[in-house]
C-alpha cells in the first residue's frame, strides 16, 4: 500500500497483522548441553555431560526434566518456550518471547506463563546463511560438536536468561536464541541453538541444590573446566572483550508446536 488516501500505510498494516495475529508457540523437546562439558571426581574425573555415573548425567536428567512429571503437578517439569507474536517468517523481524512455561503432561500439550515472565525480543530472519553459530576460539573441541543455525532461520536479540539445568540454576548473559525453520509456515525448529555467559564470579556464587547426585552442594564452578577446585585439568574458561573472566555455554535444542494461552489457569 502506498500510504495515498484511502488506504493503509504498510508500516500500519504490519503493526495490525502483529497486533490480531495469534502467536504461535513452540516447546523445547530435546535440549543438550554441547560446550563446556561438565565433570565431577569420582574414582578419577569424569565427564558427566552425556555419560551416566551413578544414574546420572547432565543432558539426561535434562531431556528427563523435558518429559515426566516427577512432583506430580500435571505440567511437565522443564518447558522452555518461544512464542512468536506472530510467527511472521517472511518479515525481516518479528517480536518473539522466550523463557519458560507451565506445559501439560496431557497430550496434545498445551502451555501458559509460568511465575517467571518470559521475556520479550525481536526474532530476526534470514533466508539463507548462517543465523547464529559459535563464536570464534571459544569452544574446547567436545564430541558431538555444536550444530549452527542456518538458513531459513533466525535469531533472537541478546538479553539476560535464567535457566535450570539438570537442577543447576545458571544465569546466562548475553544470551540468544536461534534455529533453523523446518518449513513454511514452520512446524517445528531444528538445528536450535542457545548461546550465553556466564561469569566466574557467578558461577562461584552459584551453589548447586543439594538434592542433585555427585554436584548437590558445590559450587557451580567446581564442576566447570578451570574453575576453582576443577578436577578437570584443562580449563575451558574464556573472556570478554571487557575483560570478565566465566564460561560461554552453548546448547543445541530442537522445538515442537504447542497450543499456548497468555492466560493462566
Amino acid at each position: 500500500m502506498t500510504g495515498e488516501e484511502g488506504t493503509v500505510p504498510l508500516a500500519t498494516e504490519t503493526q495490525t497483522l502483529q497486533d490480531t495475529a495469534p502467536p504461535t508457540a513452540f516447546r523445547f523437546t530435546d535440549l543438550d548441553l554441547r560446550d563446556p562439558h561438565v565433570f565431577v571426581s569420582l574414582l578419577g574425573c569424569r565427564d558427566v555431560t552425556d555419560t551416566p555415573l551413578v544414574g546420572f548425567s547432565v543432558n539426561g536428567q535434562v531431556n528427563t526434566n523435558l518429559t515426566t512429571d516427577a512432583d506430580g503437578d500435571t505440567y511437565l517439569d522443564f518447558s522452555p518456550v518461544l512464542v512468536f507474536r506472530p510467527l511472521a517468517q517472511g518479515q525481516a523481524s518479528g517480536p518473539v518471547d522466550v523463557g519458560t512455561a507451565d506445559c501439560s503432561l496431557a497430550t496434545p500439550t498445551a502451555c501458559h506463563p509460568d511465575e517467571t515472565p518470559l521475556t520479550a525480543s525481536t526474532a530476526t530472519n534470514a533466508s539463507t546463511g548462517t543465523c547464529l553459530d559459535v563464536l570464534p576460539g571459544t569452544t574446547n573441541g567436545y564430541t558431538p560438536g555444536i550444530t549452527a543455525a542456518t538458513g531459513p532461520c533466525f535469531s533472537t536479540g541478546d538479553q539476560t536468561l535464567h535457566i535450570q539445568l539438570s537442577g543447576i540454576p545458571i544465569t546466562l548473559v548475553h544470551a540468544q536464541f536461534g534455529a533453523t525453520y523446518n518449513a513454511d509456515p514452520a512446524t517445528g525448529l531444528v538445528n536450535g541453538i542457545l548461546r550465553g555467559f556466564i561469569s566466574e564470579a557467578d558461577a562461584n556464587a552459584t551453589v548447586l541444590p543439594t538434592t542433585l547426585p555427585l554436584v548437590g552442594g558445590k559450587p557451580l564452578s567446581k564442576i566447570l573446566p578451570g574453575g576453582t577446585g576443577a578436577c578437570a585439568t584443562a580449563s575451558a574458561k574464556d573472556t570478554l572483550a571487557d575483560g570478565t573472566v566465566g564460561w560461554w555455554f552453548y546448547l543445541n535444542y530442537v522445538a515442537s508446536p504447542v497450543a499456548w494461552s497468555d492466560t493462566t489457569p
